[in-house]
């Protein structure tokens, strides 16, 4: 688990703390996403942090 959130906070600092990047960059990898600028077009990637931002909201407003 440690090395997981240290890879994640890797990504942010790259990614200047776009949530998005970072997390396309988890799945697909971050040649992937510097090679594409961006989310790649990856059916798996584009879901995957779709319904990982959504969790999160989701968490986040049952805390409230």
């Amino acid at each position: 688990v440690e090395g997981g959130v240290r890879f994640v906070r890797y990504l942010l600092d790259r990614y200047g703390n776009d949530e998005t990047l970072a997390l396309a960059a988890y799945n697909a990898g971050p040649g992937a996403v510097d090679k594409h600028k961006g989310i790649p077009p990856f059916q798996e990637t584009q879901k995957y942090v779709t319904l990982v931002l959504q969790a999160r909201e989701a968490f986040c407003d049952h805390l409230a």
